[in-house]
């Protein structure tokens, strides 16, 4: 893995995996998977928050939650939130005045018994089906951590107000997400797209 220096972070990432999915995590990258991977996306979503100099009002710390789900999982929560019965790659919920209040990840947290007060305000969560993110990196020719901070930073973009309804949104996404990535010293695809429809 590439794990750079991270920066000061105003945007702190937590990582959070379906447990079916741990053992191959661990297959895949060994022991200590967790807080490599945690630390590559942190590193990553520092890259972009510095190249976007995205600010926000206030001193407020924010947490970003990175959730590694199966197919199954976010192809129900694609379906409860978007409408959209088939499993996709990334989906975002934010907490800005744009978003919905409503957020799967959210929900669960607040139906658990215990309630702590959260160290950071929240942000947003982003939601990546590891399964789709792995059919997808060969067919972006790169390897699964590239495409997996591909997506985060996808997600990232889109919680920082980005859109890709258009190709040239989509182009625009891409270059800022790909590029950030490059500073870290990472070989993102140029022409990399969402390929979850082709699977």
């Amino acid at each position: 893995m590439n794990l750079s220096m991270r920066s000061t972070h105003n945007l702190a990432v937590v990582l959070q995996v379906a447990p079916e999915l741990e053992p191959i995590l661990a297959s895949h990258w060994g022991k200590a998977w967790q807080s490599e991977l945690e630390h590559a996306l942190q590193a990553a979503v520092d890259a972009l928050v510095e190249s976007e100099n995205y600010s926000w009002h206030g001193d407020a710390s924010l947490e970003l939650c990175v959730y590694l789900s199966t197919d199954a999982e976010i192809r129900a929560l694609n379906c409860t939130y978007r409408g959209i019965e088939k499993a996709t790659d990334v989906l975002s919920f934010g907490y800005g005045a744009d978003s919905s209040d409503l957020n799967p990840l959210r929900e669960r947290a607040a139906g658990s018994e215990v309630q702590e007060a959260p160290e950071n305000l929240p942000f947003g969560d982003i939601i990546i089906s590891l399964e789709t993110a792995a059919r997808q990196a060969a067919r972006n020719h790169h390897d699964l951590l590239t495409e997996l901070l591909m997506l985060a930073l996808h997600g990232t973009l889109h919680l920082m107000g980005y859109n890709d309804a258009t190709e040239a949104e989509r182009a625009t996404m891409n270059a800022r997400a790909a590029s950030a990535l490059k500073s870290l010293g990472y070989a993102p695809y140029e022409e990399w797209y969402s390929r979850y429809e082709e699977t």
